[in-house]
């Protein structure tokens, strides 16, 4: 893994508590990433494997398994602001984030058994229905907790880019490792689709609970004071009218949506615009790869130049390298496999600089607050990716409007060929383009990041004397 333990130049005094902790050392910080690797591997299949599993090993329908999935990431978008605001005024010995992990992860666990290995043929459609709903939820928990947690780790600038990258970067690993099991299995002729499904399964389940204990006893969490309760609406208020805050959340939404037409486009495009009938999903597996070695870039960059101005220039390039893939020959390889290894790069950059810039946001709201909400913060930032994300299975129905049918293949008509082309190409370019200038709003540089935490620490040196 990356060095992600590289100091920043001194910052302004941390948190008492943080003070009275050494800061983490790169080995330790290796060690906290770990979970998000089992995390990032059971983001995809959901997405990916289990609707076509269930249609086509179950028997469901599909057009059910649709409405299943659909309607439990809609309870599980409504939900997350519970999850992040009920985990910030948790109060435990051992951190609360750690309670939270700990206690989610064999309920996360027993869905994963479930969703993957335990249903068969004949399974009730509202007991598939609650195990799906069971996994987003758990698995919502444990990100909102771990990503709660690397936002109070490190209290300096460069610190947060450093865990925040350790964490992506873990989450890609496990993401494209995920992604190699199907054809291992299939291709290997270990096993069908349906076997494939079960491995990948059996392989969260084995590296999700020791990755979690690893992180929990070697790693130590910052004992960040608990706010009393407010209601929903107040804490939801106050973090919309936070200027900051909407700095992050409106370029997270546009990565979401670019993301989601082109992931949901992929294969369409590379198979029938570009002739790839076999080599497609090559070609995706590079480019998952390539976003596990971009990532240290723009860690790198963004120690340069700053955080917010480090994932301009990867919207900049997301946007040129995107209007380069029609320049790619039909059916050329080589020059295929080359420019998805350099288009890749960029995909790292969001969701890794996007938090470590979340993490700076929610000190500007303690200092004026005088709450710790790093939970409920991320758990709005999820909310964010979500619905951006879920803009993907929209591209069917436009596409579908403009005649386009998939077992025509690449003999669709040229206006259906001209709207995947526009949404595949042109789309995530300018959607890309939009959230690099919407970055402009961001203020929160590495001084004023600084400022912020001398106050902070001002406020709390106070609190202390009065308090003796």
């Amino acid at each position: 893994m990356a060095d992600i333990s590289q100091d920043a130049p001194a910052a302004a005094s941390p948190d008492p508590a943080q003070q009275r902790a050494p800061k983490p050392r790169r080995f330790e910080l290796t060690l906290f990433a770990l979970p998000h690797g089992p995390l990032g591997a059971l983001g995809l299949p959901p997405i990916v494997f289990l609707p076509p599993y269930y249609a086509a090993q179950l028997g469901i329908p599909l057009e059910v398994v649709s409405a299943l999935f659909l309607a439990a990431r809609a309870l599980d978008i409504v939900i997350d602001p519970l999850l992040g605001e009920w985990q910030d005024r948790t109060r435990a010995r051992i951190g609360r984030r750690k309670l939270w992990m700990i206690l989610s992860t064999p309920i996360l666990m027993f869905a994963v058994w479930l969703a993957f290995i335990g249903v068969g043929p004949g399974v009730n459609v509202f007991g598939l229905a609650a195990t799906i709903f069971t996994l987003y939820a758990m698995f919502a928990v444990m990100i909102i907790a771990h990503l709660g947690w690397a936002s109070e780790l490190r209290a300096d600038y460069h610190g947060r880019t450093n865990v925040l990258g350790g964490v992506q970067i873990a989450a890609m690993i496990g993401a494209t490792l995920i992604l190699l099991l199907p054809g291992i299995v299939t291709y290997a002729g270990l096993g069908d689709d349906a076997d494939a499904v079960h491995v990948m399964g059996w392989t969260i389940l084995i590296t999700l609970p020791i990755a979690v204990l690893i992180a929990v006893f070697a790693v130590r969490e910052p004992d960040i004071p608990v706010h009393e309760k407010i209601s929903l609406r107040l804490a939801l208020g106050a973090i919309f009218s936070n200027k900051h805050l909407r700095g992050v959340l409106l370029p997270d939404l546009l990565f979401g949506i670019a993301q989601g037409v082109s992931g949901g486009l992929f294969l369409f495009y590379f198979q029938y615009a570009l002739g790839f009938e076999t080599q497609a999903q090559i070609l995706l597996f590079v480019y998952f790869v390539s976003g596990v070695l971009g990532v240290p870039i723009w860690m790198t960059l963004g120690k340069r130049i700053g955080k917010h101005r480090s994932l301009q220039c990867a919207c900049l390039y997301a946007a040129v390298i995107t209007l380069c893939i029609p320049l790619i020959p039909e059916g050329a390889f080589v020059p295929a496999l080359i420019l998805m290894a350099i288009a890749g790069l960029h995909q790292g950059a969001s969701n890794m600089l996007l938090r470590a810039m979340l993490a700076d946001v929610i000190d500007a709201d303690r200092l004026k607050t005088g709450r710790a909400r790093a939970g409920l913060f991320n758990s709005i930032l999820l909310i964010t990716s979500k619905v951006g994300l879920a803009t993907g299975p929209i591209t069917y129905a436009v596409l579908a409007f403009y005649g386009f049918q998939t077992e025509l293949r690449g003999n669709n008509s040229p206006e259906a060929m001209a709207a995947l082309d526009a949404m595949f190409i042109i789309a995530p370019a300018v959607i890309f383009l939009v959230a690099a200038v919407s970055l402009r709003i961001y203020r929160l540089d590495e001084a004023a990041q600084r400022a912020i935490r001398a106050e902070l620490d001002a406020v709390q040196s106070a609190q202390r004397a009065q308090s003796q």
